[in-house]
């Protein structure tokens, strides 16, 4: 067979030279004598190689990567990696498989409140989604289509929520989740990010018998599914909705005597339970950032955040992740390092655009819509960039590209020059972040999946900015974000940030980021030995 062909090939010539990187680890595939004894590796090694030049030019996209046998050799390749993966942004709800949810939902559409669940079920996923015959119908449901974004992506998180509602259901859930990822992707730590208070008053977002559920229940459940599973590390991190309006409003005059309420139960909880000190030991914050940048916005939370923080408790954030301007995304991750005084930014895409390359290709397509006689559409990214530049007083330029009104050559000009003077300042702004970052020793967690999935800003997964933060010298994590949700893996994350820059990024240096070992001499020992373990697999099976 082809597959275990290559896996034996590739192991033994990374451990050879020490994960370099792809590319030159490709090209020395081609050159190597064993090809002249199997040409069919040879041809399939090169094939590879030219999809991935293809690719880099934006020819082919990353899917015609990810399926070739040569792909796949270098999933298990990272499959058999000695020390397990730590996947460092994981979220409960969307890292259920169908298999675990359907039995469960399907008893509780035929139990006495089946009308409830179908009308909330029709609710968030519409009409066609009832009935729910068997797991396939729930994995259609609970997977992000490849035209959905963000908002869809927080509404079809909801399924999972139904059948959460016991410390059994976490308990079962947790074991669940552990062991699929043990087994299919070699991953053996986590940080978890769940939901511990659910209550709102958000009819989209409430969930039938949840009020009997206690936070005891949660954590303790979740605990005690994690331990069960040898040699599986987990941290626990409790995650607080950030918009305003995530709160139940019937019990508490507002967002902050919510929040900190919610801050006092978890400190109680682990007076109650010191044994799980070791274990939720951070919180994070999660939710739609749209609209949530300025310093105003911090404040709810701040004191809250601060006294948890007074407990031992390490905060991580999710920011820079969907913004209306960039700007503003920077300034979302600017003020939870400054406000919250976070230990690690989650996503923070933001951080990663190109503000030059981004404006002008913005411009371009205004100026193209222009040319069509066009307006730029209210709802659209394009109006809020153009509204948030400078235009020191040429605001009749932009109120003429606003409307569609053919601009002149030199209007357009003037245009540009907003644009030049605004790309400045928003990059100077951006670098001044990320060096904070890097003096305050934050961790960024990159999330390719998700950062291209759900944002529509990259344009494609090559644009992804990990490789640059990587030279640039920030602290660095690797996620899924929800692995089911999106469609994803660990493992398929590591090969699209290797795909990404085949150049310069090896292959050693993406193992220390993902497993956190930074010994490169214990590397090397360890890819030796997964030579010797193919080269006895390769005698044995002779």
């Amino acid at each position: 067979m082809l597959l275990p062909r290559l896996q034996r090939f590739l192991t033994q010539l990374i451990s050879e030279t020490s994960g370099l990187a792809l590319e030159d680890t490709l090209v020395l595939a081609q050159q190597s004598p064993q090809l002249d004894d199997e040409p069919d590796l040879g041809a399939c090694i090169g094939e590879f190689h030219d999809l991935l030049g293809r690719f880099r030019l934006q020819q082919v996209p990353i899917e015609a990567l990810l399926e070739h046998p040569v792909s796949h050799a270098f999933e298990a390749f990272f499959r058999a990696f000695p020390i397990p993966f730590h996947d460092e942004h994981i979220h409960l709800t969307g890292s259920l498989d169908a298999e675990f949810v359907y039995p469960r939902l399907a008893a509780l559409l035929a139990g006495p409140q089946r009308a409830l669940y179908e009308r909330k079920i029709r609710e968030v996923y519409g009409h066609d989604a009832l009935p729910i015959r068997n797991a396939s119908d729930v994995d259609r449901l609970i997977r992000l289509g490849d035209e959905d974004r963000f908002e869809r992506y927080l509404k079809i998180l909801y399924l999972p929520k139904l059948i959460l509602t016991s410390r059994q259901a976490h308990r079962d859930a947790a074991y669940h989740m552990a062991t699929r990822l043990q087994r299919d992707a070699n991953v053996g730590s986590i940080r978890l990010k769940f939901t511990l208070f659910r209550e709102t008053t958000d009819p989209a977002e409430q969930i039938p018998g949840i009020s009997e559920l206690t936070p005891d229940d949660v954590v303790l459940g979740l605990t005690e599914g994690f331990r069960s599973v040898p040699n599986f590390r987990v941290i626990l991190s409790p995650s607080f909705r950030k918009e305003p309006g995530f709160y139940d409003a019937a019990r508490y005059p507002s967002k902050r005597a919510s929040f900190d309420d919610q801050v006092r139960q978890i400190i109680d909880l682990l007076k109650r339970h010191p044994e799980l000190r070791d274990v939720v030991t951070e919180v994070d914050t999660v939710g739609n950032e749209r609209g949530f940048y300025r310093k105003v916005h911090f404040q709810e939370m701040r004191v809250g955040i601060r006294k948890l923080q007074a407990y031992g408790f390490r905060t991580r954030s999710h920011h820079g992740e969907t913004w209306n301007t960039l700007r503003q995304g920077i300034q979302a991750v600017d003020n939870a390092m400054n406000i919250w005084h976070v230990d690690a930014v989650e996503h923070g895409l933001s951080l990663g655009i190109n503000p030059n390359f981004y404006f002008h290709s913005l411009l371009q397509r205004i100026l193209g819509a222009n040319r069509r006689g066009e307006e730029v559409p209210a709802d659209s990214r394009e109006y809020a960039e153009l509204l948030d530049m400078d235009w020191s007083d040429r605001e009749e330029i932009r109120d003429k590209l606003l409307r569609g009104e053919r601009v002149s050559a030199a209007e357009a000009t003037l245009a540009t020059k907003s644009k030049f003077h605004h790309a400045r300042e928003v990059e100077h702004y951006q670098h001044d972040v990320l060096n904070r970052m890097i003096d305050k020793r934050l961790t960024l967690i990159s999330l390719p999946s998700s950062n291209k999935k759900l944002t529509g800003t990259l344009a494609d997964y090559a644009d992804h900015p990990f490789s640059w933060w990587e030279k640039k010298g920030l602290r660095l994590g690797v996620s899924t974000d929800n692995d089911i949700t999106l469609s994803t893996s660990f493992v398929r994350e590591m090969l699209i940030l290797l795909y990404t820059d085949p150049l310069e990024l090896k292959i050693t240096k993406l193992l220390i980021v993902t497993t956190g070992e930074s010994r490169r001499g214990h590397l090397s020992h360890l890819l030796w030995q997964m030579r010797k373990n193919e080269a006895t697999i390769k005698s044995v099976s002779s």
